[in-house]
């Protein structure tokens, strides 16, 4: 039974109001055995919904301990299940992820396509939001030949593409040098060929900092007219979904792709099960079939 502390708190303010009121009343009236015993029975109404108070509270404890106790079950079942459902479903595949305005780790996803049997190429996260530091806007601007024009949304369109070549066939190399330099781009492993598939990690935490028209498809383009498979997921907990947006470039998609469910869903639309799954709105099923 879930207890409403506000409500608690309320109730137990107005009774503690009137026992102040009825104390000063009864100094006023000492001898009243009607102010007495009505003293007397506000006194136990506290001491009864302290009572009750107390036991909801120890109800609401056991089932929270009850509660983490399942979830770390569940975490232990995910673990030893999760490698089976994978196994070999993408043996030689050779994968780059790419992660767009993301602050947080995506290792856990790595793991999982490394459990599948695949070559993870590449994790490339891209923090687009340092471009908005006007020194460093204007040498990106520089290095792309548009030193006249500073303008962040003009010139994402050419950002995107050089940085798409460079993903795939370990082109424009000074670029990304200097996108390394200056923290806009971080890279574990190594661009280029044999690359086979990208996992792109989009969505964005603020609308003013939806660039996927400007950025995310200009890739998705080049990465398509390059003959990569390209996959559009983003976590659950994403502010802004390009789920949409990836569902209208013909990619297969996952919505929760911070849970062991999407990515398993992953694995399983890249193992050839394409579709659009998850938890939104905008999923057609919770999670591909499994074989």
């Amino acid at each position: 039974m879930i207890i409403d502390i506000k409500y608690h708190i309320a109730s137990l303010t107005a009774v503690f109001l009137a026992l102040g009121i009825g104390i000063v009343i009864g100094t006023s009236m000492i001898g009243s055995d009607t102010i007495t015993k009505q003293q007397r029975n506000i006194i136990d109404g506290i001491e009864k919904e302290f009572t009750i108070l107390r036991e909801e509270n120890k109800q609401n404890t056991e089932a929270l301990l009850q509660a983490q106790e399942e979830m770390s079950h569940q975490q232990q079942f995910n673990q030893n299940v999760l490698p089976l459902l994978v196994r070999d479903k993408l043996k030689g595949r050779k994968i780059a992820i790419v992660d767009i305005n993301y602050h947080r780790e995506h290792d856990g996803l790595a793991n999982v396509l490394r459990s599948s049997g695949a070559d993870v190429q590449s994790v490339t996260i891209i923090n687009l939001g340092l471009l908005k530091d006007e020194n460093l806007n204007k040498q990106t601007a520089g290095m792309l030949g548009k030193s006249k024009d500073t303008d962040l949304e003009k010139y994402l369109p050419d950002l995107a593409k050089l940085s798409a070549e460079a993903i795939a066939a370990g082109e424009n190399s000074d670029l990304v040098r200097f996108l390394e330099d200056n923290e806009v781009v971080r890279i574990s492993g190594y661009h280029g060929p044999p690359l086979q598939d990208v996992v792109l990690i989009g969505g964005s935490a603020k609308k003013e900092e939806d660039y996927f028209k400007k950025f995310d498809q200009v890739m998705i383009k080049a990465w398509q007219k390059a003959g990569l498979n390209v996959y559009g997921v983003e976590d659950s907990d994403t502010a802004v979904s390009y789920m949409r947006y990836y569902q209208n470039a013909h990619l297969s998609t996952v919505d929760n792709i911070d849970t062991v469910y999407g990515q398993v869903s992953l694995v399983m639309a890249m193992y050839g099960y394409p579709g659009q799954y998850g938890i939104k709105e905008t999923a057609e099923a919770f999670i591909p079939p499994l074989e």
